[in-house]
């Protein structure tokens, strides 16, 4: 049923990742002394986004094609309510693909120098929001488990 508590799980996953992938949600910031090239740097999703005149350095394809499957598999696993076994290696799989996300922003942004000597580095609170997904997938997976155990008893009772 489309009215269970995981639904409203993997819809949140679902809102969260569009969310993250069409507003620019910073995740983190290096500022230092000043270079030729770039006084500070905000590094959000969909561009690295600095504060020179360019605005608009290069594209983190791989965490918007990470982001975007995540919501399109959450949104298919809210329709697989039939199939629970599905539903669940699905859902594991959103589990890991957020992870590889939440991975990939501290990777991409710790590896990169925009600044040179004396830089400060901070997350700003858009680099939680995929843990908040991580949650909802870890609750969406203990509503599902908890359904086909539901059902595998009154199976066992018949």
């Amino acid at each position: 049923m489309i009215q269970r508590l995981q639904s409203i799980y993997l819809l949140g996953i679902a809102i969260i990742a569009c969310v993250l992938l069409l507003a620019d949600i910073p995740f983190y910031q290096e500022s230092g002394k000043v270079d030729a090239e770039h006084a500070s740097t905000t590094i959000t999703i969909d561009y690295n986004s600095t504060d020179t005149s360019s605005e608009q350095v290069g594209r983190n394809d791989g965490l918007i094609y990470f982001l975007g499957a995540t919501a399109l598999l959450s949104l298919a696993a809210l329709f697989l309510f039939k199939n629970r076994k599905l539903q669940l290696r699905l859902v594991m799989g959103i589990c890991v693909m957020i992870i590889v996300v939440f991975v990939g922003m501290y990777t991409y942004s710790l590896g990169k120098a925009y600044t040179s000597i004396d830089t400060q580095t901070q997350f700003l609170s858009g680099a939680v929001i995929p843990l908040s997904m991580v949650i909802l997938a870890l609750l969406a997976y203990r509503g599902i488990r908890r359904d086909e155990r539901l059902v595998r008893s009154l199976d066992r009772i018949r």
